[in-house]
């Protein structure tokens, strides 16, 4: 592993996002290679993060934004993580669905 990298910590409420999605194209869609397709895209773009952890914008809203929450958009899909610089780790905090109105979710 690089030195410099960061490590990362995916949160209960983002692990449990990951598995409604996964759920919801497979089982609701009936498409799970667009399902697995969607999960190894959203694995590679958050693993990217631990060499470029400040490489997404901050969110829009000022009060998360206040929090250090930056967004990784993935398809329709936005990734929500704040970088802790002390612990040299990315936390991701929440996968949803990009047209949600994330501020009352989070």
């Amino acid at each position: 592993m690089v030195e410099n990298s960061y490590k990362i910590k995916i949160t209960p409420k983002a692990d449990n996002d990951l598995d409604e999605i996964y759920g919801y194209i497979t089982n609701e869609l009936l498409n799970g290679d667009a399902a697995e397709n969607l999960m190894n895209k959203i694995e590679t773009s958050i693993m990217r993060l631990k060499q470029f952890p400040f490489s997404c914008s901050h969110v829009e809203d000022d009060v998360l934004k206040d929090k250090g929450y930056r967004k990784l958009i993935i398809k329709n899909y936005i990734v929500f993580y704040i970088v802790d610089k002390i612990e040299k780790q990315v936390v991701v905090m929440r996968v949803l669905y990009g047209p949600q109105k994330y501020q009352d979710i989070i």
